[in-house]
């Protein structure tokens, strides 16, 4: 037993020194858990980070990193989580051997990350060297550029472990990659140039659309210019250019930038397409109550943007592919109805969707950073907004075909109705023309009939004065012969001519007056006749009262003034002075005025007096170089007649 208890005690030794043995080999088997290093060898060549580090998912700080050195598990892209907040926080280790002449630099795209902290390990330590991401300002960086590039104190030659801190991510990749100066010189020069140009592109399009508004005024134009501002807006953001020029911007500001100009450009994007595919004329309930619904819900997100509630704001993220959805269902089905201009709206809208369907593939880990990847968006963007202008431009062309077709079917229809108008018109104007014929000849013949019986009536007073004895009666039956015939004559005008209400005046009172001068016994070349009319023509209602009312004072001026008279005057005139104004004068002795005026008197002077109301005139008598009468009727009166 003794033997047996002494073999077991020296046995001890050997069983702690094995324990011991295992213990380091353990230790070494998970020390051999880290990545390979990172070697660079060539100043031309860029080094991705990710294949060759180690990964860490916790909030440790700094300081006791050391004490989770195990826990360190290669990358795996599986690993990450992307999320809108800060709470995960991720560790990268890695380990770099220069093996060129240049000096290295850590780059980190600037997009979504809110914070990067490079940190060196040494003995045990770590040394932060660098600092970036969108919570950190301009001043704490290494060079103020789009991208976050940090200095490696590594001389050629030399190895050393980093560690990277990052949160927040909007990917399932770790993009970082090692530039040796000439590689970083050389790459970022093209790159800055390329995204210099693709941006001044958008640029100059929203500038196009702008002064496009400006001339045209078409709300389209307007709309399109502030989406693709917004957009633009966007894409400088994402890409990092935003920060070189705004480097003082607060991370409470930044953060809230981040989230709101993407939705105010979904906003804009609505309103553009709201009125280009002219939802408010589409019946389809899906669509209108679609497009209320997707703008509230972006409404609630900008807001909750604004005020800073990211977690409501990101939201945003997961409403976007169902967005995206329905504008292609709703261009789809527009399109099917038959508005042309659709058809470049899909092309348009599908270009930044196929983009972003690829780069979902480096977001989710599939696809490692490139530079395709980083400017594939911004590529794609620019195609997007030419290919909306060009859409606006053939819709404003479709709109302006439609109209002008529009215009020539009108035109073809009006003067299809002018025709038919015209036929009708014509046809009135004959049927009217032979209903004004007709009447024309039965006012001829009336006139022609009323002349005759006239003449009857004077020819009956001619046979009844020779049977009269009585020189008064004898006088008065041929005075009411006169005034037949001065109503004869104007209905012989009348029958002798085509007009059938009014008749030339001038040459009825010449051949009135020519008769009255042949009856009463005077000679024409001893006759002094003068006359001179304004009018050319009297309507028939008022040329027979002027007639009788001339008829009675020539018979008076030849009865009584031209007695005592070698050389006898007459002058009469018809004058447009506010109305028509007639006037007879001869040379004679003068008329008594005060016995004209006097009440009674013969049937001449009361039919003077009658016929001058019943035109609606006022006459005046004076005997100033003989016998002068004055008939003024109003322009009202001869308007009625």
């Amino acid at each position: 037993m003794q033997c047996m208890f002494l073999s077991n005690t020296g046995r001890r030794p050997n069983f702690v020194i094995r324990c011991f043995l295992i213990s380091l080999l353990l230790f070494r088997l998970t020390d051999t858990w880290a990545a390979e290093p990172l070697t660079v060898a060539d100043s031309k060549r860029i080094y991705a980070v990710a294949d060759h580090s180690d990964m860490l998912t916790s909030s440790v700080h700094a300081d006791q990193i050391g004490k989770h050195w195990s826990a360190f598990r290669p990358f795996d892209y599986h690993q990450v989580r992307i999320d809108v907040d800060t709470n995960n926080v991720y560790w990268f280790r890695f380990t770099v051997r220069n093996q060129t002449d240049e000096s290295l630099y850590l780059v980190v795209p600037t997009l979504g990350y809110a914070t990067v902290l490079l940190y060196e390990w040494s003995n045990g330590r770590t040394f932060p060297i660098g600092k970036g991401g969108l919570q950190a300002v301009m001043a704490e960086k290494y060079l103020p550029a789009s991208r976050d590039i940090m200095r490696l104190p590594l001389r050629p030659g030399q190895q050393k472990t980093y560690l990277l801190r990052m949160n927040r991510f909007d990917r399932k990749s770790l993009p970082a990659s090692i530039y040796p100066q000439y590689a970083l010189i050389r790459e970022s020069h093209p790159t800055d140039v390329i995204e210099g140009l693709l941006f001044g592109i958008l640029l100059a399009v929203v500038l196009y659309q702008l002064l496009i508004y400006a001339v045209t005024h078409e709300r389209d134009y307007l709309l399109l210019g502030g989406y693709l501002f917004a957009f633009t807006l966007q894409l400088a953001i994402f890409s990092g250019h935003f920060y070189e020029l705004f480097r003082d911007i607060p991370f409470w500001l930044n953060d809230r930038l981040f989230y709101a100009i993407p939705i105010m450009t979904a906003l804009l994007s609505f309103a553009f397409a709201y009125y280009f595919l002219r939802i408010k004329t589409r019946t389809d309930p899906i669509i209108r109550y679609g497009f209320r619904l997707l703008f509230g819900f972006f409404l609630i997100f900008l807001i909750a943007a604004v005020f800073g509630f990211g977690r409501i704001a990101v939201l945003y993220q997961n409403t976007t592919p169902l967005a995206a959805a329905f504008m292609l269902y709703t261009g789809t089905r527009i399109y099917r109805t038959g508005y042309k201009p659709a058809f470049l709206f899909l092309i348009a809208y599908s270009v930044p969707i196929f983009a972003i369907l690829y780069l979902s593939l480096y977001i989710y880990g599939i696809l490692t950073y490139s530079w395709l990847n980083h400017t594939m968006l911004l590529m794609s963007s620019d195609a997007h907004a030419i290919l909306f202008s060009i859409a606006i431009a053939y819709k404003i062309k479709t709109y302006k075909d439609e109209t002008e077709r529009l215009i020539v079917a009108q035109n073809i229809q009006l003067e299809q109705k002018v025709a038919e108008r015209t036929r009708e018109l014509a046809e009135d104007k004959i049927r009217i023309q032979e209903q004004s014929d007709q009447l024309k000849m039965v006012m001829k013949e009336l006139h022609h009939r009323v002349k005759n019986n006239l003449s009857i009536v004077s020819g009956l007073l001619s046979l009844q004065s020779n049977q009269l004895t009585d020189e008064q009666a004898i006088r008065a039956f041929q005075e009411g012969q006169q005034r037949i015939e001065v109503m004869s004559l104007i209905h012989q005008q009348l029958y002798k001519t085509d007009q059938i209400s009014t008749i030339d005046i001038r040459q009825y009172i010449r051949e009135l007056t020519a008769g009255l001068i042949h009856a009463y016994g005077f000679g024409e070349r001893s006759f002094d006749f003068q006359f001179h009319s304004d009018f050319d023509e009297l309507n028939i209602d008022l040329a027979i009262p002027l007639g009788l009312i001339l008829n009675e004072l020539l018979t008076n001026a030849f009865k009584y003034a031209y007695r005592a008279v070698d050389k006898p005057v007459l002058i009469i005139n018809l004058h447009k002075q506010a109305g028509l104004v007639l006037e007879v004068q001869d040379n004679g002795p003068g008329i008594d005025v005060s016995n004209w005026e006097r009440s009674g008197g013969s049937f001449g002077k009361r039919l003077i007096k009658g016929l001058s109301q019943q035109t609606g005139g006022e006459f005046t008598i004076d005997n100033t170089n003989g016998t002068r009468f004055q008939l003024h009727i109003p322009e009202s009166e001869l308007a009625l007649a």
